[in-house]
């Protein structure tokens, strides 16, 4: 849906599409984001990570290449689906090839992986939210139709399904505003980073959220340059993170799943 047609909404809906963004984004969503540290827990075990100003570093160091990962991601996902000049086949092609560049950026086995797993998890409990509504089997494809297509471009093998790609087609289908679903997105990415830290460092939850709460701005800013990318732009930035989050799969012990 696109962000124009935000003027023609009422207050109620623009309300409700909020709080389904919100809903996905949730920290008690079952899809399994909060067991996972993205090589954050590689940082605290090479000693990168020991106070709050370290974590505040850190948060402004992830969002700084967040554009080029996961926000990024999300939101050309999302700006495929609202691109009313795209026919059917042409947005699945573009998801195609999205999926395809943003997989083989996807450098450690474990971010991969769990991105694949959310995916499936969020696509399965969509489905199950649609079909609670009360509407039929064959009904449900209309109510998140380009999460659909690309469950069935999964199902088909021809995509492997990244959480990120997911994510910006639902807010395709259900947010008011992809800016805005892009936001709540960036900071469900931190604020699962906020989590991990306070287990893994461990941070006090005072010191945790005054540094999240210090990354707003930043957060902003990384989704208004992800609104400027293109799918080239991808992947340009975050080596270090990508190494970390590779060493991550070697590490003695482990609180997470990367």
């Amino acid at each position: 849906m696109a962000q124009a047609a935000t003027a023609t909404m009422s207050d109620d809906e623009i309300e409700s599409r909020h709080l389904a963004m919100l809903q996905v984004c949730d920290s008690v969503f079952p899809i399994g984001a909060f067991a996972l540290s993205n090589g954050m827990e590689t940082f605290v075990q090479r000693d990168f990570l020991r106070k709050g100003p370290d974590f505040e570093q850190y948060l402004k160091n992830y969002l700084e290449v967040a554009p080029y990962k996961e926000i990024g991601q999300m939101v050309i996902a999302g700006k495929y689906a609202q691109d009313a000049r795209l026919s059917a086949k042409g947005l699945e092609r573009k998801i195609t090839e999205l999926d395809e560049l943003a997989s083989a950026l996807q450098s450690a086995r474990e971010i991969r992986e769990g991105s694949e797993r959310m995916c499936a998890r969020l696509i399965k409990l969509v489905d199950k939210m649609d079909a609670g509504q009360g509407v039929g089997n064959a009904d449900i494809d209309s109510r998140s139709p380009h999460l659909s297509t690309y469950r069935s471009l999964i199902a088909a093998g021809r995509c492997r399904g990244l959480h990120s790609i997911a994510m910006g087609l639902y807010a395709a289908d259900h947010a008011a505003s992809l800016r805005s679903a892009a936001v709540t997105y960036g900071y469900s990415l931190i604020s699962a980073l906020t989590m991990c830290a306070a287990k893994a460092i461990p941070l006090s939850q005072f010191a945790g959220q005054v540094a999240l709460h210090d990354s707003f701005p930043n957060l902003v800013h990384a989704v208004d340059v992800a609104f400027t990318l293109r799918p080239d732009d991808l992947g340009i930035s975050g080596a270090y993170l990508d190494i970390a989050a590779m060493q991550h799969e070697t590490l003695y012990s482990r609180l997470y799943m990367s």
